[in-house]
C-alpha cells in the first residue's frame, strides 16, 4: 500500500502508535463510563437514604413543625420544599427509573413518587446566587480562591416528588455532582502522560531494534564496492548477532573465492601467453611471407580474445583504492584521447561534485562505452546528470539503434548482432560486459535505452 511507510522503522512505529492510541481511547472510554456509573451509584444510594430518612421524619412530625424541619434540611445542594403540587416536569426531563425503583424499595410500595433528571433553569437568578454563595463559603473554609468558572449552577438536576400521607408533596431538587458533568482533567492528564511515555519508549525500542539492520544494509553496500571492507562487530540481540555472523562468513567466503580466482586467472594468463609467444617465434622461421602474415593475424586475434576474456573475468577486481575523482576532468582527458584517435566525441559538462571511485577502472569503463558509440554509431555525445543520490553519465551515439528486446542481450559475453557487429568491424563482444562489471563494482550499473531521436544511450549510474 502506498500509504504505508517504506522503512521498517516507519511501519513498526505506525503499528505501535496506532495500536496504542486505539487501546488508550478504548480504555479511557471504559474508565470514564465506569467512573460515571460509580458516581451515580454512590450518589443514588446516599440520596435515596437521605430522602427516605426525611420522609419518615416528616411523617412522624406534626404539620406545624414540618416547615422548620424542611428549612433545616434545605441547602443549595439539597433543596427541599413542601407544596400542594409535585414539581413540574419540563419538556427536556428524563425519567430516572433506577432511582425511582430504589426509592420505592426504601419507602412504601404504594407511595406516589415522581423522579426525573431535569435541566435547571439558567435564568433563575436566585438559584445562581445561592450556588455562588455556597461555592464561596466552601472556598473560604478550604482557604483557597473561589473558581469563577464554577460559580454557575450545574446544568442538570435531580428532582423528586413524594406524596406524604396528608396529601402534601415533598419536592426535592438536587444538582447533579460535578464529577458527572465535568471532565476529569487530572485523570486525563495522567493518561496523556502515560500515553506519551509509552510512545517515546516504543520509538526508542524500535530504533534500537532496527538500527542493526541499517548497519547491515550499509555494510552490504560497502561490500559491493570493496570486498576488503572490515567485518562487522558481532554485537546486539542474539538474532542480530546471528545475521552479522552469517554476513561476515559470507564476506570471508567471497574474499577467498575472489583471491582463488585471481590466482587462477594469473596462471591462465601466463599459460596462454606462453604458447602464443612460442608460436610467434616459430612463425619467424617460416619462409612463406603470405602464410606467415595469415598466421600472425590469427595469433593477434587469439591474443586479443584471450586478453579481453581475462579482462572481462577480472572486471570486478581492482587493487585501486577509491579516491575523489573530478568527473569533468576524467571526461575531458577521454575526449583528448578520442580526438587523438580520430574519433568524434562531444562533451556537455556542468558543475558536478567530486565522485569517490577508482579512476583507472572508471576510465576504462567509460572508454569502452565511448569506443562502442563511435564504432557502431559514428560519434559519442556525452552529458552528465547529477542528482542527490546518484550521478548519471549518458553516452549517446548517432546510429540506427537496436530493438528494445535485444538491448539486454548486448551485455552477454561474445554477443554480436549480425547487422552491425560483424567481425569485420572489430571487437570481441566483451566491452559492454566489462563496463557493466566495473560500474557494478562501484555499486552502480550500466543500462542501455533507445535514444530520444536516434541511436542508443548507454547510462552509467553511480551512487553517491
Amino acid at each position: 500500500m502506498r500509504l504505508l511507510p517504506r522503512s521498517l522503522f516507519g511501519r513498526l512505529v505506525l503499528i505501535l502508535v496506532v495500536g496504542l492510541l486505539l487501546t488508550q481511547f478504548l480504555s479511557t472510554g471504559l474508565l470514564l463510563k465506569d467512573r460515571i456509573d460509580v458516581i451515580r451509584e454512590n450518589t443514588g444510594i446516599q440520596l435515596v437514604q437521605r430522602i427516605a430518612s426525611l420522609v419518615y421524619l416528616l411523617e412522624e412530625t406534626p404539620a406545624t413543625e414540618r416547615a422548620r424541619i424542611v428549612r433545616a434540611f434545605s441547602t443549595s445542594q439539597f433543596r427541599v420544599t413542601l407544596s400542594d403540587q409535585p414539581l413540574p416536569r419540563g419538556s427536556e426531563a428524563i425519567p430516572s427509573n433506577h432511582l425511582e425503583m430504589m426509592l420505592r424499595q426504601a419507602l412504601s410500595e404504594n407511595t406516589p413518587i415522581q423522579v426525573a433528571i431535569n435541566p435547571l433553569p439558567n435564568g433563575d437568578e436566585t438559584e445562581r446566587s445561592r450556588w455562588r454563595q455556597h461555592r464561596e463559603a466552601v472556598a473560604e473554609r478550604r482557604f483557597v480562591e473561589p473558581r469563577t468558572y464554577r460559580s454557575r449552577p450545574p446544568r442538570n438536576g435531580f428532582q423528586a416528588s413524594i406524596r406524604l400521607a396528608d396529601g402534601s408533596w415533598l419536592n426535592i431538587l438536587r444538582p447533579l455532582p460535578e464529577g458527572m458533568e465535568n471532565w476529569p482533567y487530572k485523570l486525563l492528564t495522567y493518561l496523556a502522560v502515560l500515553l506519551v511515555s509509552i510512545i517515546l519508549l516504543s520509538l526508542l525500542a524500535v530504533r534500537w531494534v532496527t538500527r542493526p539492520l541499517g548497519t547491515l544494509a550499509e555494510a552490504a553496500r560497502n561490500l559491493g564496492k570493496d570486498i576488503g571492507y572490515p567485518p562487522l562487530s558481532e554485537s546486539g540481540p542474539q538474532e542480530v548477532q546471528n545475521a552479522v555472523r552469517a554476513f561476515n562468513t559470507m564476506q570471508q567466503r567471497l574474499r577467498r573465492y575472489i583471491e582463488d580466482r585471481s590466482r587462477v586467472l594469473a596462471a591462465v594468463s601466463h599459460d596462454l601467453k606462453t604458447p602464443i609467444t612460442r608460436l610467434r617465434l616459430r612463425l619467424a622461421l617460416l619462409k612463406d611471407d603470405a602464410l606467415q602474415s595469415r598466421f600472425n593475424q590469427d595469433l593477434d586475434e587469439m591474443e586479443q580474445m584471450v586478453l579481453a576474456t581475462l579482462d572481462y573475468l577480472r572486471g570486478t577486481e581492482s587493487k585501486e583504492k577509491p579516491v575523489p575523482i573530478s568527473i569533468n576532468g576524467l571526461l575531458e582527458s577521454l575526449q583528448d584521447d578520442a580526438q587523438e584517435l580520430g574519433w568524434e566525441m562531444t562533451l556537455a559538462s556542468g558543475k558536478v561534485a567530486p565522485y569517490s571511485g577508482r579512476p583507472l577502472a572508471l576510465k576504462r569503463c567509460l572508454m569502452n562505452l565511448i569506443e562502442n558509440a563511435v564504432r557502431y554509431g559514428q560519434a559519442a555525445d556525452v552529458r552528465l546528470e547529477d542528482y542527490r543520490e546518484r550521478l548519471d553519465i549518458i553516452i549517446s551515439d548517432r546510429g540506427e539503434g537496436v530493438p528494445e528486446a535485444e538491448l539486454e542481450g548486448l551485455f552477454d559475453p561474445f554477443y554480436r548482432r549480425e547487422e552491425s557487429r560483424a567481425r569485420a568491424t572489430g571487437g570481441t563482444g566483451l566491452g559492454l560486459g566489462i563496463a557493466r562489471n566495473i560500474a557494478r563494482a562501484h555499486g552502480g550499473d550500466v543500462t542501455l535505452r533507445r535514444g530520444k531521436t536516434q541511436g542508443l544511450e548507454a547510462v552509467v549510474s553511480l551512487p553517491r
